[in-house]
This record gives structure tokens, C-alpha cells and sequence, in this order.
């Protein structure tokens, strides 16, 4: 009897200790399953026993400030991440999001992945024999691999919801992001792919009608051309639904919304049902891209004051101080002129802050004011939350919310009760956050969506430990107005400018509605549409995002070659 205690309680030992070294593996531990994890360790000390870890995990989710947000109604929360969510669902987050990157970084966290991918490999002698012919739909298999978890997880909750939450985004080809035709076709196929393996997984679960229920999957559509007006407006359109994606100003975001409605009209028009659909503002990146421009114009700026000899000189030690690596130091020292160099030392994967110590140094001491840099930085961290909380206020402040219901009534003839469910069937979706504040300035009761990667997570529930914090004082704070005086003073940059105004034709549509009385109300100076592509923090993203599927589609292509054909 004994030795199958002592077995017993070894086996039960093995497993907490496999769980929370899972849990702890998310973003290498830098995660909120990661923080967790640390806490339940804390409360079990010696003590392994399965009925010990559940009490200590059951007390280390409540104890998260995510479980109090979800369960107060204070907003609704998705995981930007492919790993973790085993965990997170737990705390009540209901929607994933994911990208190349993302999609990428799963398989380097998680060896099973690459294994199975391998034995997908294995199964496709085409793949096997012709791999680069057939990276593409290599790199669509291993995604979906990395997604098959998520997908699973969420099934039983989406079902019970009939899909008006738990959705998984599936980003689609960046490479065919601007060609409507390609990227409809990829997500089509991918569509079907999900389908066989769902039907399959709802057998197992014993849903009645296994596949009936479609996939609880929607599509990214980055934003980067006029091509994911279509995109989004054909997809919502056949029931399938969309995440915007690749997208930081007003004028994207609104035209999206309002693509995305008339998509799901027609749906709601021939009988197709409605389901969780998302506005993602890249808040974050839009804040690094008008960091990473005032930079360089405070080091234009440092030159003409000082010369440029002595600018290059600061920048140089900058780089030093930042710990570029040498071939970017080498880069910044044959760049030909300022604008490039500080483009160099100050991208933000090397200066997340102008208040870092080392830049504060080298703007003083090339005649700039500190005390300006500060407030320029604490200003430039809500540019993206303003962009949301418009977007927000356009569509979902009651009176705004009760004259969309009319014209879409009006505009395609459908009943008052489904109007009001093609609006409510979309979240904005705030991500890319920098700062806690980026999450708990846009909380909302309402058609709000936090999504939150590993580490930021963390950082939020580490900003609720404070002893002065108040988590009832940002219930619907996405509703607040904005501060006139940090509005006037982003004002001053073009590019914030450009983010935050709306346009013209965008304007004349909200008139319409009945949601502005002056076509002014807004602005005028946002960025069209056929100049999406041009700007600055969507040209950035598009790069990565080519890049990481590049890497990914490379790596795809070596598995290939390295099995006998």
C-alpha cells in the first residue's frame, strides 16, 4: 500500500511540475501564465498533491487582476499569442489573436509543434519532393498546427455562445495582402481545412451535428491597401468574419467598420448567421513609429544647433550607450545624413522610451530641454489610446450606437433587431500596448476586446499591485473624453495628425449617418485610403510581418529537404 502511495504521489508530483513548466515556458516565463505559475509554486512549497495544486491555481487566477476585470463586466480580453491560452481561459479571455511572428514563436517555445509539423511533412510526399514549390502551403499547415490548440479549447465555449465570442484570427499571406483575389482564395482554403478538423473534433466532444457549427475562426486583413476593403467587406459577406488588422488611424479603422457592417448585412440578408468580428487598433506601433519620428527630428533639430559633426558624434555614443550591435553602429556611422542615423539608433527595438537617461543626456547637452522630452513622451504613450476611444465613440456611445442601428436599416433594408445585432457583433480591439495604461484607458463594457501579449499581461497585473491603484476608476474609461490640452500638443505632429483625423469621404459618410453635423467636426487631414499603404508604422509592420513569414516559410522549407523524398 505504501509503495503505491509514494508512486502515486510521485506521478501526481511529475505532472504539477510538467503543468506549471508549460505554464512557465510562455514567452520564456515573461507572461501572465508565467506569473502564475511562479504563485502557485509559492503556495504548494513541497506540498505536490493534485488536490493542493488545484486550490493554489484556483487561488493564483482569482487573485489576477483579469479575473476581477472579467468577472465585474469591465471589459473583454483575447490572448496575442499563439501558447498560453490553456491558462488564460481560465481568467475568462475569449478571443486569440495571431501573426506571422507570433505563429513563428510557437514553434520555437514548443518542440511538440515542430515534431508534428514534421509529421505533416511526412504525410505529403508532393511536399517532400518539391518544398519550395510547396511553402505556402506548408507555412498555412504549420500555422494552423499552432492554432489546432486554440481552436480546441475555445470549441465547447463557442458552442455554447453560437459563436458570438471564443474566436480564434488566422492572419492571412502578408505577402498577398494587397491582391483581393489571392487572399479571399487563401482564406477560403484555409476555412475548409478548419472545417474537416473541427467536424472531426466536435465527434469527439459529442456535439450534436458535429460541423454544423461553423469555425470559430476569423481571418486577419491587414489594412495595408484599399484591397482589404473588399477583403473584409467579401469575407463578412459569406459568413465567414474578419480581424482588421495593420491598422492605426481613424480613417482605417472607421471605413473597415462600416465594410465590415455591409458585409454582414448581405449575411444577415440571405440567412447567413452572424459571428465575433473584430477592429484591431495597433495602438502600440502607432505610438513607437511617432516616437521613432520625433527622434529624428529632435536630432535635426540638435544639428542645426550644434552642427552635424556633433550630432553624429551623440548619436554615435547613443548607439554605443543602447548597445547596438556592431554592424548597426557600422550602418549608422556611413548613413549619409542625420534623419538616417537617428533612424538607426533610435528604432524601437533599441530605444522603447525618449526619457531613457542616454537620450535625455545627449538631446541636453545638444541644447534640447529635458523637461520638454518628458512631456513629449508622456504624450506620445496615449496617442493610440485617443485613436481608439474616437473609434469607439464613433460607433458604441449610445446616441452614435442608436443611429447606426437606423441607417443600417435604412441602407439595407433589414429589421431593427438584426441591425442591432451586425453592430453588436464587433469588438474594437485594442493591441500592441507598450504600457499598462495602454489596457485599463480602454476598458469597456461594451464591444471592447483588450488583447493583451504575454508579457504586457504581466505588466498589468503587476501595475494592479500598486498600492494606489483603483480598478473601479477605469470602468469604461474608453469612454472618457480627451484631454484638449495633450490633443493640441500631439497636434503638432503630422503623423499624429494623419492618425487621428479623419477624411473627407469618411467624413461625409458619418454625416450621413447622422453621427457628425459638419463634415470639420473630425478633420480633414487623415490618411485615405489609397495611401494606406504609404504610411509610416504600415509600411514598418508589413515588413516584419514579410520577414517573419519569410524566416518561417525558410525554416518550413528546410524540414522538407532534411526527410527523404
Amino acid at each position: 500500500m505504501m509503495v503505491l502511495e509514494d508512486s502515486w504521489t510521485g506521478t501526481a508530483r511529475d505532472a504539477v511540475n510538467d503543468y506549471l513548466s508549460d505554464m512557465a515556458s510562455v514567452n520564456i516565463g515573461d507572461s501572465l501564465p508565467g506569473y502564475m505559475a511562479e504563485s502557485i509554486r509559492s503556495h504548494l512549497g513541497t506540498d505536490m498533491r493534485s488536490s493542493h495544486f488545484i486550490d493554489a491555481y484556483a487561488q493564483a487566477a482569482r487573485d489576477t487582476v483579469y479575473w476581477r476585470m472579467v468577472e465585474g463586466k469591465l471589459c473583454k480580453f483575447g490572448n496575442d499569442y499563439a501558447r498560453g491560452l490553456e491558462t488564460l481561459r481560465h481568467l475568462g479571455f475569449s478571443q486569440v489573436s495571431t501573426n506571422p511572428v507570433l505563429a513563428a514563436k510557437a514553434f520555437d517555445e514548443d518542440a511538440a509543434l515542430v515534431r508534428k509539423l514534421q509529421e505533416e511533412i511526412s504525410r505529403n510526399p508532393i511536399w517532400r519532393q518539391n518544398p519550395h514549390d510547396q511553402a505556402h502551403d506548408m507555412v498555412m499547415a504549420g500555422t494552423l498546427l499552432a492554432l489546432w490548440p486554440n481552436l480546441e479549447v475555445f470549441r465547447p465555449l463557442a458552442f455554447l455562445v453560437n459563436n458570438w465570442d471564443y474566436m480564434i484570427s488566422f492572419q492571412l499571406n502578408p505577402n498577398v495582402a494587397d491582391d483581393t483575389k489571392a487572399s479571399l482564395e487563401d482564406a477560403k482554403r484555409a476555412y475548409k481545412l478548419v472545417q474537416r478538423h473541427l467536424a472531426a473534433y466536435d465527434r469527439c466532444l459529442g456535439i450534436p451535428n458535429p460541423g454544423k457549427l461553423r469555425p470559430n475562426l476569423v481571418f486577419k486583413v491587414a489594412g495595408s491597401s484599399k484591397a482589404a476593403r473588399d477583403i473584409t467587406r467579401e469575407l463578412n459577406a459569406i459568413g465567414i468574419g474578419t480581424n482588421n488588422t495593420v491598422t492605426y488611424t481613424t480613417s482605417q479603422e472607421v471605413q473597415l467598420i462600416i465594410d465590415a457592417l455591409e458585409g454582414k448585412s448581405e449575411a444577415v440578408k440571405s440567412g447567413r448567421p452572424l459571428t465575433r468580428t473584430y477592429e484591431t487598433n495597433m495602438g502600440g506601433r502607432f505610438v513607437s513609429h511617432l516616437r521613432e519620428v520625433e527622434a529624428e527630428r529632435i536630432f535635426v533639430e540638435i544639428a542645426s544647433r550644434v552642427g552635424e559633426d556633433k550630432a553624429s558624434e551623440l548619436l554615435l555614443r547613443l548607439a554605443k550607450e543602447l548597445r547596438l550591435s556592431g554592424q548597426e553602429v557600422d550602418r549608422l556611422r556611413s548613413a549619409s545624413s542625420i534623419p538616417q542615423k537617428a533612424e538607426i539608433a533610435c528604432a524601437f527595438k533599441n530605444l522603447k522610451t525618449l526619457t531613457h537617461e542616454s537620450f535625455l543626456s545627449a538631446a541636453a547637452e545638444g541644447g534640447m530641454n529635458r523637461a520638454e522630452i518628458e512631456q513629449l513622451e508622456a504624450d506620445l504613450k496615449k496617442a493610440g489610446t485617443l485613436v481608439s476611444r474616437r473609434v469607439y465613440w464613433a460607433f458604441y456611445e449610445k446616441r452614435n450606437h442608436n443611429r447606426w442601428v437606423a441607417w443600417l436599416q435604412r441602407q439595407y433594408k433589414i429589421p431593427h433587431r438584426n441591425a442591432i445585432a451586425v453592430l453588436d457583433s464587433m469588438d474594437v480591439l485594442p493591441a500592441s500596448k507598450r504600457v499598462p495604461e495602454d489596457t485599463y484607458d480602454t476598458l469597456g463594457s461594451r464591444n471592447m476586446c483588450n488583447t493583451e501579449f504575454p508579457n504586457h499581461a504581466r505588466a498589468v497585473q503587476l501595475y494592479s499591485e500598486r498600492d494606489d491603484f483603483d480598478l473601479n476608476s477605469f470602468r469604461d474609461a474608453v469612454r472618457s473624453p480627451p484631454d484638449p490640452r495633450l490633443v493640441d500638443r500631439l497636434m503638432k505632429i503630422d503623423d499624429f495628425v494623419r492618425g487621428y483625423e479623419s477624411t473627407k469621404s469618411i467624413s461625409a459618410e458619418l454625416v450621413r449617418v447622422g453621427i457628425l453635423s459638419d463634415e470639420q467636426e473630425l478633420g480633414l487631414r487623415g490618411v485615405p485610403a489609397d495611401e494606406w499603404q504609404d504610411f509610416g508604422p504600415v509600411k514598418k509592420t508589413m515588413a516584419e510581418f514579410k520577414d517573419a513569414y519569410e524566416r518561417f516559410l525558410a525554416r518550413c522549407v528546410n524540414l522538407a529537404s532534411a526527410q527523404p523524398g
